[in-house]
């Protein structure tokens, strides 16, 4: 048996070659680091079906663009705040000099889909677009059950969270350094449920096996409510 050439690449950058067995190194599942607390909502949009539109990056990435021909599609995700986190700084003495004190009041997670940075093949086969399509959208869901499993996870740390600083731009800074190292270590976590599923789809065509991918992703997002507390 061989593998399909090229056909669909996942979320965190994957792809696929000629007769592979496993993933090349090029194509592994990475993740998009974490930015702390200063993230632009703009930069990307939170989960929601894709369309090829969404992919505006007009080549990939120096790394990987001697690869272009092994790629039908790459879509970068990541995990940011939700617009409802929220943190409180006060500033108190303690044992006779001025700190300023930092507290999470509510906390979560989202997955984001970073269209600036993803990047669509123009010459994918056209029978193929609904395949790759449908990849890129079962990464992004599994970035976002990782958003998920976050927030739930939150609620029981971020309350017990306090910095003492002497600036509040230090409390931030300390702040947004905890709540990065969580998320950069969820999505390492979740690097190895990423390349299950690549290894099942990406290195032979396989449209029964991701449609039970599909199915499967979807009933924990139905099972699993975004929430903040």
């Amino acid at each position: 048996m061989k593998c399909f050439l090229k056909y669909a690449v996942p979320s965190l950058a994957l792809a696929l070659i000629l007769a592979c067995v496993r993933l090349p190194e090029y194509a592994r599942p990475r993740m998009v680091q974490a930015d702390g607390l200063q993230q632009p909502r703009a930069a990307g949009f939170s989960y929601r079906k894709l369309t090829p539109e969404d992919f505006r990056a007009a080549s990939l990435s120096e790394h990987k663009a001697d690869h272009a021909e092994r790629i039908n599609a790459h879509a970068a995700t990541q995990i940011r705040l939700t617009a409802e986190s929220s943190f409180r700084i006060t500033s108190g003495d303690l044992y006779g000099q001025s700190y300023f004190f930092g507290r999470i009041e509510r906390l979560g997670f989202e997955a984001v889909m970073l269209p600036d940075r993803s990047w669509w093949n123009p010459k994918i086969q056209a029978n193929m677009r609904g395949y790759v399509l449908q990849h890129e959208q079962i990464h992004f869901a599994l970035t976002e059950l990782t958003a998920r499993q976050l927030t739930s996870a939150s609620q029981e740390w971020a309350t017990d969270v306090m910095v003492i600083q002497p600036t509040p731009q230090e409390v931030r800074a300390e702040l947004a350094r905890q709540i990065k190292d969580r998320v950069n270590a969820a999505m390492e976590a979740s690097l190895k449920r990423q390349a299950e599923f690549d290894e099942d789809t990406s290195l032979f065509f396989n449209p029964r096996r991701q449609q039970w991918w599909f199915w499967t992703v979807e009933d924990e997002l139905k099972q699993t409510a975004p929430t903040v507390r």
